[in-house]
């Protein structure tokens, strides 16, 4: 007689899922009157939970402030703004830029 083997535990691991950066986790268990909160890592860690319950897991990315990285902030503006609109920002900023460079010469 072959009696099969029950995990009670099992580790996720969330760097699998090719989130990008840190973002923050957090698993809760449904309870009858709500819901619990089990553990919060990011998505490059991992996790031990147990098969006998249910969880939500809910995802939560971290805020991207552009001062932070500026190149955010020009990709914002290309999603955001008409193409011919961009092309007309970026030759400003060339142009002047150059016209700058000249008049301190």
């Amino acid at each position: 007689m072959i009696i099969p083997a029950s995990a009670e535990n099992i580790t996720i691991s969330f760097s699998d899922l090719q989130l990008g950066r840190n973002i923050d986790i957090e698993v809760y268990q449904p309870t009858a009157n709500g819901s619990k909160l089990v553990g919060q890592t990011n998505s490059t860690g991992s996790l031990q939970l147990d098969t006998n319950y249910d969880y939500v897991f809910i995802i939560r990315p971290a805020e991207d402030i552009w001062f932070q990285n500026p190149l955010n902030g020009l990709e914002l503006l290309k999603l955001e703004m008409p193409v011919l609109l961009t092309w007309l920002l970026w030759f400003m900023v060339i142009f002047g830029s150059v016209y700058v460079v000249y008049r301190r010469l």
